[in-house]
């Protein structure tokens, strides 16, 4: 190989070299009692170490070839330390639950990592010898070369699969911090995979080997990337204390080599304002950083509330359910007059204990779905339905209520039946009651027409009165939890939980549910979309 090829080599190694370095120490300094940031400036020398003793045997083999094949050993020996630290490491940014099993797991990994490095180092095993051919240097693999490959496989693809189930666990913003890493860290993996081991060991191809070893820049530009803009080891301040330090002393010499009095006042002056811009911006960073800890501390409380809030609806709700069905019960038998005959007066009055019983019953059954909808709890049982039958057994419930507030009740039914859509029956009848009753109980004059629309592959349900109307900020909200528009002072008793749960439902059939209005008094369209089965 030429000299200018090998000039190249050695920049490339030590553009590594100092990145590896820097980041290390950086990060390390940041907090050296974190586990973390030990384990981070380990792999940092790790990498190093791997990346400068294999440019060494690649340099060494065209002047002694014992020289060259123990620094090439000593590159494979650092290698499977470094996938080690390098697990270790990642399951310290996953922030996974350890258990017995697990930490017995990572001292067998260790055990096993620094058995097949002695190995690499001390027999021929792994590596034997080398060659040149064509002043390329082939490795000539022993007979353990594959039990070395099959550890290394293994903890890459432990390594990947801790970092994807943390991250499909955590919330959006702490995703944010090992997004770039995890990329790097992928393409790091299958550049080894291709140039260190497929290329080499299967075909016996070894002219790009070094491709491999210097995907470490790739990951640790990512790392780099990931430290800076996503605060992977909160070492945010210190890389801008260090930026405005650095100007700073660089102003500061300005100053004092200037040529001439006014050059120096004029650079101090400079040096001033940036000190008071510099202190400011750092002083930013550090109360940036200060926000976002709280933020992140007040998102766990709210999590936990929710939690709690959503635990205590379930249980409260099936406390309550028990004793309002025995008082409807009994208020039932006594309107019948199974415990003799009551007066009129009493009757009212026991008329008006079953509505308010009913309308308590109507909401706790409502905060039981909400509880179980939260907690994924709640079961959909599908199967194929006439969605024009659930259809007309709710206009018949609602048609008594319209013809009290002489109000049309039009439906348009289909002249053949229409395709069956795959649904919950009693889910979707809710849904459909729901939407229907709303509409004739918002309309005081005019009516409420029903009919449907086949769009490809769905079925719509279209819904469309002449009641109050929405505006376009309840229209927004009108699917939102306790959300409820104009309508609340006609109907104080509402709980705003109908349409929220109506939503919920119709996405748990992939499908969806919307509101148009033309606006205040002109009238309501609900739409009702669920794909045929």
């Amino acid at each position: 190989m030429s000299a200018g090829f090998f000039a190249f080599h050695k920049i490339i190694v030590l553009i590594i070299d100092i990145l590896a370095i820097g980041l290390g120490v950086i990060v390390y300094r940041k907090n050296p009692q974190a586990r973390t940031n030990r384990l981070f400036l380990i792999m940092s020398l790790f990498m190093i170490g791997w990346v400068d003793f294999a440019f060494l045997g690649r340099l060494l083999a065209f002047q002694s070839s014992s020289l060259a094949l123990f620094s090439l050993k000593i590159a494979w020996f650092i290698t499977p330390l470094f996938f080690c630290v390098l697990f270790l490491f990642i399951e310290e940014i996953a922030q996974l639950p350890k258990n017995k099993k697990i930490v017995i797991r990572d001292r067998i990994i260790i055990l096993t990592g620094i058995g097949i490095a002695l190995i690499t180092l001390f027999t021929d095993l792994i590596i034997k010898n080398f060659v040149l051919q064509d002043s390329i240097l082939v490795i000539i693999y022993g007979k353990g070369i594959f039990l070395f490959l099959g550890f290394g496989f293994i903890l890459i693809v432990l390594t990947l699969y801790t970092l994807i189930k943390s991250y499909l666990h955590l919330p959006p913003y702490q995703k944010l911090k090992i997004q770039y890493f995890f990329v790097g860290l992928a393409i790091f993996y299958l550049a080894n995979l291709i140039f260190n081991i497929f290329f080499p060991v299967l075909l016996k191809k070894t002219d790009l080997y070094y491709l491999g070893d210097y995907s470490t820049i790739v990951l640790l530009a990512f790392i780099a990337y990931a430290i800076v803009k996503r605060e992977l080891f909160g070492i945010k301040v210190i890389l801008t204390e260090f930026l405005v330090g650095a100007i700073g002393v660089i102003l500061l010499i300005q100053s004092f080599l200037a040529p001439d009095v006014w050059t120096k006042v004029f650079n101090f002056l400079i040096f001033f304002f940036f000190s008071i811009l510099g202190y400011l911006l750092i002083k930013s960073v550090l109360q940036e950083i200060k926000l976002r800890a709280q933020l992140e501390k007040a998102y766990k409380e709210l999590k936990k509330l929710d939690e709690a809030k959503t635990e205590f609806l379930s249980i409260a709700s099936h406390q309550l359910r028990t004793p309002l069905t025995a008082i409807k019960g009994y208020v039932a038998m006594l309107k019948e007059g199974i415990f003799g005959k009551l007066s009129d007066q009493v009757l009212e009055i026991l008329n008006k204990v079953y509505i308010s019983n009913e309308r308590l019953i109507n909401l706790v059954n409502s905060l039981l779905d909400i509880a179980r909808l939260e907690t994924g709890r709640l079961e959909f049982h599908f199967q194929p339905l006439q969605l024009e039958e659930v259809v007309e057994s709710v206009i018949k419930e609602v048609s008594v209520a319209a013809q009290k507030k002489g109000i049309y009740l039009k439906y348009k039914k289909p002249k053949k039946p229409l395709p069956k859509v795959k649904a919950d029956p009693e889910k979707i009848r809710q849904v459909i009651l729901n939407i229907i009753d709303n509409a004739v109980k918002y309309t005081m004059k005019g009516g409420v027409t029903i009919k449907f629309k086949v769009k490809k592959d769905r079925c719509v349900l279209i819904v469309k009165d002449t009641g109050i109307g929405m505006t376009e900020e309840e229209l927004e909200k009108a699917f939102q939890m306790y959300r409820r528009g104009q309508g609340v002072r006609m109907f104080p008793e509402g709980s705003g939980l109908g349409l929220y749960i109506a939503k919920k439902f119709v996405e748990a059939h992939n499908g969806r549910i919307w509101a148009e209005s033309p606006g205040k008094d002109k009238g309501s369209t609900f739409y009702l979309e669920l794909p045929f089965a």
